[in-house]
């Protein structure tokens, strides 16, 4: 378990997303270091190196992101989880993760930089029949 508790993001324009198609506007980088200048290092998988995030094309800002710790799993039981606009059946939610004040279902694996997507506006949860 990453038990890293604050990290940086660098982000970026998002060149190849398509207008309307619902695609972010924006790509989030992990910051993997800083420079003796107090500059964010992110890699740039191509060139096999760490550069300044602000050297990239298309640098907008550095956020800190505090990473929630998980204090507990509990089991999925008979819930599922849609979203909103997608189908009706939606899907199974394996465990909810416990987190100070809040818990997160879990019905797959997060997203490439670890961090979930799902929230109240965009899914739903509900018992199955």
């Amino acid at each position: 378990m990453d038990t890293q508790r604050v990290r940086y993001y660098a982000y970026f324009t998002n060149a190849d997303a398509a207008e309307g198609e619902g695609e972010e506007d924006e790509l989030e980088v992990l910051v993997e270091s800083w420079d003796a200048d107090g500059r964010a290092l992110v890699l740039v998988p191509e060139e096999g190196r760490l550069v300044p995030a602000t050297d990239r094309p298309g640098f907008l800002r550095v956020e800190r992101y505090e990473v929630p710790q998980v204090r507990g799993v509990l089991p999925g039981g008979n819930w599922r989880l849609r979203k909103k606009d997608g189908p009706k059946f939606g899907h199974q939610v394996v465990a909810f993760l416990v987190y100070d004040g809040y818990v997160r279902p879990v019905s797959a694996l997060p997203s490439a930089n670890r961090r979930w997507r799902t929230n109240t506006e965009t899914h739903h949860l509900f018992q199955a029949d």
